[in-house]
């Protein structure tokens, strides 16, 4: 705005000093703010497209520093690095289209504001023949091509500045869980926050022709699906074949592209959701583990005046985890709870889960992950025990676990392919839930249980060959 002014009133001086100027005086003004303003539009795009390419580098360097290790153990840097340039490639591209774009309208600034200005004291001295004002003149019809300049460097600036406010606020534009929530009572909200603490009964779930889509492809495609209260189900299906995703559903990481899910028989919105958060246990790997306390990671998202309960750690089986960290439930557990190992973190996940009260809904995805095949037997009992008042959803691996579910789903390209009990499942001859049974056997029995292999056993830091069979 000053550089505007200035320009306005260095003007109307030139037109005081020499009146017969005004035109082109008018024209050197305007020339110095439309072709800024003219020039915004295509330095927006060009910038957008350097701040896209910069922000596609930093993910890379992100990558690479937390794929260090893997990247040096599978050779993978010489990739990695044309991937760099490729990317650096397009980022030094779109800079440059940037650059250039500036450099032509400097120049086509430069030389029609100081050939204007030229020729207003050109002009100036063939009409009048007056040099007593010429060095004010030439001072002041010099000065708006510098001015004009100024405007332009700042002009310049904006494009960058907004675009980068823009992507600084995207996170702010997404679509927030609870809907109005400034307008509910406070009375709501407090019978929200208290609900799970009164709620006892469990929760009935039905999908009514759900699809959803995920980066422009359908990662689930009509799924027409009823869960009873109380009722517990075993998801089973091939890797990639959308069964996370069914249970994103019910987390909200997704919206379904079409049909529609009925929770207690009313259609799952923002408020209905955040209230079903509040009633739902989650296991999974992807669960954060935080760098406190194991005291803190077990009671992190639980009712206030919570306390570890022996008998959940117990069925947690968390309490040789206890006596091997040093200071016990006072003990912090490292970024990502990188102090215990896969199979106790999600002992932990699962003694989290746990020690939340009023669940009405049980989500499990590959709870068990990193554990022996009789643990994750037993934890799966304990599990079901625990939550047996509540609709359970169980994603697996290990079809044989399945076994001792009443029903299970079968998932398979996006798609419920089978739904039913185990043994009716099993009974089927081309039953796809078979064949994944039979699969599983196979690997076991054939492979893992072939003579050729030895057999070592590690325990407290310590390995030893506890068999040695065949050739």
């Amino acid at each position: 705005m000053r550089s505007t002014f200035e320009l306005l009133f260095t003007g109307a001086g030139v037109i005081w000093l020499d009146a017969g100027a005004a035109p082109l005086v008018i024209v050197l003004v305007l020339v110095s703010v439309s072709l800024n303003l003219a020039m915004q539009p295509a330095l927006a795009e060009r910038d957008m497209r350097v701040r896209n390419h910069e922000g596609a580098l930093s993910c890379y360097y992100l990558d690479a520093f937390l794929g260090l290790v893997p990247l040096r153990a599978h050779r993978a840097e010489h990739a990695f690095r044309r991937r760099h340039e490729a990317q650096l490639g397009e980022w030094a591209r779109a800079s440059f289209s940037v650059e250039r774009l500036v450099v032509w309208v400097e120049a086509l600034q430069f030389f029609s504001g100081f050939g204007l200005a030229a020729w207003i004291l050109i002009d100036y001295i063939s009409r009048t023949g007056n040099f007593a004002s010429v060095l004010l003149l030439a001072y002041w019809a010099l000065n708006l091509p510098f001015i004009g300049q100024d405007i332009a460097e700042v002009a310049w600036q904006y494009p960058t500045l907004r675009n980068r406010t823009l992507r600084l606020l995207e996170p702010l534009g997404a679509p927030h869980d609870i809907e109005k929530e400034a307008d509910q009572p406070a009375a709501a909200l407090a019978a929200m926050i208290t609900a799970p603490e009164e709620t006892a009964s469990a929760v009935s779930v039905v999908f009514e022709n759900v699809s959803v889509r995920v980066a422009g492809h359908m990662v689930l495609k009509e799924i027409d699906l009823a869960l009873a209260p109380g009722c517990h189900v075993a998801v089973v299906g091939p890797s990639g074949a959308g069964k996370s995703s069914l249970l994103g559903l019910l987390l909200g990481w997704y919206r379904p592209a079409g049909g529609r899910i009925l929770v207690d028989g009313a259609p799952l919105n923002a408020g209905i959701l955040n209230e079903l958060r509040a009633q739902t246990a989650w296991v999974d790997p992807a669960v954060q583990l935080w760098n406190r306390t194991l005291f803190e990671n077990l009671l992190f998202g639980a009712n206030p005046g919570t306390v570890p309960d022996p008998e959940l750690l117990k069925s947690a089986e968390l309490h040789g985890l206890l006596k091997k960290l040093p200071s016990g439930l006072q003990t912090n557990l490292g970024e990502s709870g990188g102090l215990v190992s896969g199979g106790e973190g999600q002992r932990v996940r699962l003694g989290r889960a746990m020690h939340k009260r009023g669940i009405r809904l049980a989500i499990l995805d590959e709870p068990f992950r990193g554990l022996d095949r009789q643990q994750r037997r037993d934890l799966m009992g304990r599990v079901r025990k625990h939550w047996r008042d509540a609709t359970l959803l169980c994603v697996t691996h290990d079809v044989g676990e399945t076994l001792s579910f009443p029903r299970v789903l079968v998932v398979d390209s996006g798609r419920i392919v089978e739904d039913g009990s185990p043994e009716d499942l099993v009974r089927q001859p081309d039953s796809t839930y078979r064949k994944l049974l039979l699969a599983e056997e196979e690997v076991r029995e054939g492979l893992w249980s072939n003579n050729n292999w030895q057999h070592l056993h590690l325990r407290d830091g310590q390995l030893r060959r506890t068999e040695k069979v065949g050739a």
